[in-house]
This record gives structure tokens, C-alpha cells and sequence, in this order.
């Protein structure tokens, strides 16, 4: 089997698991007020991109997120826009995982997984604030919002780190191309 068809049928199979994934997320009490997500389907959008590519982990990313917004909410204004995070953690995962040698250390991969986290919570917030200017709900809390998201990140990419390099291993052995 050739690479462009390994890469199609991996990255289809993880974003649907995105899907899966997001429909799994924890919602919790926040340390500031609020609620707190974590949602672990970025992973898969990491997975894509580590393993086939910027911009396969971007795909991924689109397809999965678009998917997860049409089954949830269907079509609207705004829909693209909520895809675009996920979009964005795919293309910069993968592009900083090159910079990093593609170094399987997991302090090393903090480093790619903390700065698309911090690019997927700053996007999404952004997205969220444009969403209330649509559909005129109210934005006075987006700074305790903002807070907690940025917790969440964090959370959600130490833990990437610390899994993906047996993932990553398990991958290559599984998909011999």
C-alpha cells in the first residue's frame, strides 16, 4: 500500500475517533468560576499530524471538527469558524514535531503540544467571542472563560505528551508502509 493511501485511511479512522473522542469530553466545576472542558480528541489531530504531516494533521482536524459540529449543531453561521481550531493544532503540531526532530521525548513534546494548545484556546475564544456578536448572547465573562481554558490546556498537553510517544511507537509498528 502506497503512503497517500495509508495517510487517507488513518487520518479518516482518527477523525472519526475526534468525533467519538469529543463526545467523551469532561465537563467539571473550574477552579475561577464556571465550568471547566477537557476533551482528549485533540489527540487524534496530533496522532494525524505527528504521524502523516502538517497539513494531514490539519485535515484531520477540518474533517473531524466539521463532522462533530454538523452531527451537534448542524450548519450555521458560525460553523466554519469552530472548525478552525482544530484545523490550526493539526498544521502547528505538525510543523513544530519537525522542528523538534521529531523527538519522541516527552519533555520535548511539550513543547509542540503546549503551543498548539495555547493556539487552539486563543482561536476558540475568539471563535466563542464572534459567536455571541451573531447571535447577541452576552460576553462579560469571557475572562474567567479565557482562565479556565487556559488550565485546561495545559492539562489536556501534558497528558498528550506523556502518551503520545507509546502511541506514536505503536503506530509505526502497526502500519508498516
Amino acid at each position: 500500500m502506497n503512503k497517500k493511501t495509508v495517510n487517507i485511511c488513518l487520518c479518516s479512522l482518527l477523525a472519526a475517533l475526534y468525533v467519538g473522542l469529543d463526545y467523551l469530553a469532561v465537563t467539571m466545576s473550574a477552579p475561577f468560576g464556571g465550568t471547566m472542558k477537557l476533551s482528549f480528541s485533540g489527540i487524534m489531530v496530533i496522532i494525524a499530524a505527528a504521524y502523516c504531516g502538517p497539513v494531514w494533521g490539519a485535515a484531520t482536524g477540518f474533517v473531524g471538527a466539521l463532522l462533530g459540529q454538523m452531527i451537534t449543531y448542524g450548519f450555521t453561521a458560525t460553523t466554519i469558524l469552530w472548525v478552525l481550531p482544530a484545523t490550526f493544532r493539526g498544521l502547528i503540531f505538525g510543523l513544530l514535531f519537525i522542528l523538534i526532530k521529531k523527538s519522541l521525548n516527552p519533555l520535548m513534546l511539550l513543547i509542540p503540544t503546549l503551543i498548539s494548545s495555547a493556539v487552539v484556546t486563543a482561536v476558540n475564544t475568539l471563535v466563542m467571542y464572534i459567536d455571541a456578536k451573531v447571535y447577541k448572547y452576552p460576553v462579560e465573562l469571557f475572562g474567567i472563560y479565557l482562565i479556565n481554558r487556559i488550565i485546561a490546556a495545559a492539562i489536556v498537553s501534558v497528558v498528550f505528551a506523556l502518551v503520545l510517544p507509546p502511541i506514536l511507537k505503536l503506530t509505526k509498528k502497526v502500519i508498516k508502509d
